[in-house]
């Protein structure tokens, strides 16, 4: 019988890890995702940016967290996230143009001078990196919703000597990650925000990754909605044609006798309005054909300029 000590088995740690393990590219639904997240992103930063940027879906991969990796990626800034869900960390992380180019947005620039990658790093730019680092966070849990709730929530933000700061955070079970990148521009300014959500989040969740889900079927019957069509255009309505209306008081109205007569503000020539179940359509000049009164539409009624006349009426 084996036991856990037992030669054969190995590190048994170390074997659970490796079954935990993801290639992102086996799994098309992060993608739809990813891509579903940046425009999310790019909606929640306009909202309150004086100018656009474009947020883009670049590339899902794996990554083995190390200072050396994040040192090649000219990372300036790193958001920590945390979520009552899981105990891993998740890493926000953005290379040196990414503060300037969301300040450029910010602050309603069109971005025709591409940013330096050396230049430093300001309190004002700090602070909008931060800002929209944190909507990306939020933006990402309405992503992944329908798969399960990430509830990520935003924790530290680290600006000097990064990698570091989180080699020490990090323990080393949790360092591998699912890193989603995304690129921010605005004219001829781009950077580039990175994502990296720990492997053990997503594993348990890979037969949902694996599958693309279809479009849902319509569940309309063509033929049912066309004879449900059909119907209405028979139904039967009630159409009328009214030459003035005439306000009076309820004293006036009440002392109406057979024989009297109303003036009226209209004249042959007014037009006439036409209305249906109390909807007015159109108006119309009236006019006669042998024993028979007719109206010729003339003009369709504009539901706004009504609206202005009654309350100018008032």
């Amino acid at each position: 019988m084996d036991t856990l000590s037992d030669p054969k088995l190995g590190n048994v740690g170390e074997r659970l890890r490796a079954v935990a393990r993801m290639d992102p590219h086996r799994f098309p639904r992060l993608g739809l995702i990813a891509a579903r997240w940046a425009e999310a992103a790019t909606a929640k930063l306009n909202a309150t940016y004086a100018s656009p940027v474009r947020v883009e879906f670049t590339a899902l991969s794996s990554f083995a967290f190390s200072v050396a990796a994040l040192e090649a990626s000219e990372t300036q800034l790193a958001l920590t996230v945390r979520s009552p869900k899981f105990r891993e960390t998740v890493l926000v992380t953005t290379d040196a143009r990414f503060a300037d180019t969301v300040s450029e947005a910010a602050f309603g620039g069109d971005g025709r001078d591409r940013i330096e990658a050396n230049r430093a790093l300001t309190s004002v730019s700090k602070f909008f990196a931060d800002n929209a680092m944190r909507a990306f966070v939020e933006t990402g849990n309405a992503a992944f919703a329908d798969i399960l709730p990430l509830m990520m929530t935003t924790d530290r933000l680290v600006a000097e000597n990064v990698g570091a700061v989180l080699d020490a955070m990090l323990p080393d079970e949790a360092r591998n990650f699912v890193e989603f990148r995304f690129r921010v521009a605005i004219g001829r300014c781009e950077a580039a925000l990175r994502i990296a959500i720990p492997e053990a989040v997503l594993a348990p969740h890979k037969r949902v990754f694996s599958v693309v889900p279809d479009e849902a079927p319509s569940i309309v019957d063509e033929g049912w909605a066309r004879d449900l069509e059909a119907g209405f255009q028979k139904a039967d309505m009630r159409v009328s044609a009214i030459l003035a209306e005439q306000p009076m008081t309820l004293g006036a109205l009440a002392t109406l006798q057979i024989g009297q007569t109303i003036a009226l503000d209209a004249t042959m020539e007014s037009l006439v309005l036409i209305e249906c179940e109390g909807q007015r359509l159109f108006r119309g000049h009236m006019g006669r054909s042998r024993d028979s009164y007719m109206i010729r539409i003339e003009e369709n009624v504009d539901p706004t300029e009504e609206f202005i006349d009654d309350i100018l009426a008032d």
